[in-house]
């Protein structure tokens, strides 16, 4: 339980940090992190992995609000998971 509220405060922090164009870098960085601390079925984890590659190759085009879009679809999705 504890681990889980604490992957969730992470996740809050992460959705209320204010927008700047080089934090994608650090929330891929906390996807992975969770990615570690929960179990997700195959198919969600594709679907977490997928969302945070979109955010990165979005980030490097200099698209940043839309990377960050992506990015915090992956950590909803890894929210939702959660239990």
């Amino acid at each position: 339980m504890t681990r889980t509220l604490a992957i969730a405060a992470a996740f809050i922090a992460f959705a209320a940090s204010p927008a700047a164009a080089h934090h994608c870098p650090k929330d891929a960085k906390a996807i992975d992190a969770a990615l570690g601390k929960v179990t997700l079925s195959a198919a969600d984890k594709k679907a977490v992995m997928a969302l945070k590659a979109k955010g990165m190759a979005l980030h490097k085009a200099g698209k940043h609000h839309d990377s960050e879009h992506a990015l915090s679809e992956a950590a909803r999705l890894l929210m939702t998971k959660m239990k």
